[in-house]
């Protein structure tokens, strides 16, 4: 192939990289676009040279981009590590349907190993259009799985071995489907006149396995999910209109649930008793409605700081909970401190008239100490409006 129209498809499947892995780890739509361009140039300069029967580029290509993920995106190694592994899945399983697909459209022999090195369009328009529709009903898993994601850990583990069972099906039948179709089409079978029923039964059979993978995977999901997982799945669904944020009532359930987990799997658990400041001064100088954006503001900020797993409820018009899962109350303070952070960059910013911060409670769950849910909720709500009342006091 020619190396202009070589590069040209690696830059495309950097392209595309970036985006399912922006899909994957959603913080890193956040980051500086010059982050990003360094990414796409160091990856299409790599799929340029990219030589797909060598198992050490293999390696060293997905090792390079976990290590991007953790070096130079700050992701965790757990993050980085399962977003790399479901970018291969995925791709993989794109790559096989559509050398399959332009097989029998085309009748072009298509490398699935490599489908933007091949530079046939056929072959990267199907690839594109299934990496997009298999990273939809990824989304579409992931929302659910992540209504109890952390918070029944014998759950995570079978859903994540369910998944990864059938990926691990789908994959398997693919390669066994497209290495019989190269011998089909080499032998010249596909094309031989009286004999086109073969075209149409490579069709069926790929949609067949591939919708049926999917079924199965959606029937165990919800199997998991909703049936087992009812209740949790309810109040979980009961939020905050505004803020997007647990309701009271849902929120403290969900505390009294983790309080009893904590002490059945010894991990800890730590929650923050938020109070928004200033509200009365801003509904009183702005009007309510630039109060109800001051608590927004502040949810916002906090939710994007937040794992997948920690939940954050709304006790009242300016009063938060936050609970930190698997987590020490040092570990929290070091979340709280970022969280204030992106309060000062939106203050620098301008882009409120007001100013935007929040005083806060941390308190480690100590069975021994919090004998009851109210104990540790009273325990951080004192520890918050002692920093109020310092701040108030350095203020005069």
């Amino acid at each position: 192939m020619d190396g202009f129209i070589r590069l040209f498809y690696s830059f495309i499947a950097a392209l595309m990289t970036l985006y399912v892995l922006s899909r994957l780890i959603p913080k890193l739509k956040k980051q500086p676009k010059t982050k990003h361009g360094i990414t796409v140039l160091y990856l299409s300069t790599f799929m340029t040279i990219y030589n797909v029967s060598s198992i050490e580029h293999v390696l060293v290509y997905y090792a390079s981009l976990m290590m991007i993920l953790i070096v130079f995106y700050k992701n965790s190694m757990f993050v980085s590590s399962m977003s790399v592994l479901f970018l291969y899945v995925i791709t993989l399983l794109g790559s096989m349907g559509a050398s399959n697909l332009t097989l029998l459209i085309a009748s072009d022999v298509v490398d699935f190993r490599a489908i933007f090195a091949s530079g046939n369009l056929t072959a990267n328009i199907i690839y594109i259009l299934l990496v997009f529709a298999l990273l939809g009903y990824y989304k579409v898993i992931v929302r659910l799985f992540k209504k109890v994601s952390g918070t029944n850990f014998k759950f995570d583990r079978m859903m994540l071995f369910s998944n990864v069972v059938l990926f691990a099906l789908v994959f398997a039948y693919q390669r066994m489907t497209f290495i019989n179709m190269v011998e089909f089409s080499a032998g010249g079978i596909i094309n031989t006149p009286g004999v086109e029923r073969y075209n149409g039964y490579f069709l069926i059979t790929y949609a067949f396995v591939s919708l049926t993978s999917l079924f199965l995977v959606v029937i165990i999901n919800r199997q998991f999910i909703v049936d087992k997982n009812l209740e949790n799945y309810k109040f979980k669904a009961e939020t905050d209109l505004m803020t997007g944020a647990l309701s009271r009532e849902a929120g403290l359930q969900h505390l009294k649930a983790e309080m009893a987990r904590a002490v059945q799997y010894k991990f800890d658990l730590t929650i923050a008793y938020v109070d928004v400041n200033d509200l009365k001064a801003v509904n009183d100088q702005f009007g309510h409605k630039e109060g109800d954006k001051l608590i927004k503001v502040i949810s916002d900020t906090i939710h994007a700081s937040l794992r997948e797993f920690d939940v954050v409820a709304r006790l009242g018009g300016d009063e938060f909970l936050i609970v930190f899962t698997r987590c020490n109350k040092a570990q929290a303070s070091r979340v709280w401190r970022r969280i204030t952070e992106e309060f000062l960059k939106v203050n620098l910013s301008g882009k409120c008239g007001f100013k935007v911060s929040a005083s806060v409670g941390i308190t480690q769950y100590n069975p021994a100490k919090h004998t009851t849910m109210l104990s540790l909720v009273h325990e951080a709500d004192e520890e918050m409006y002692a920093q109020k009342k310092s701040i108030k006091a350095s203020q005069l």
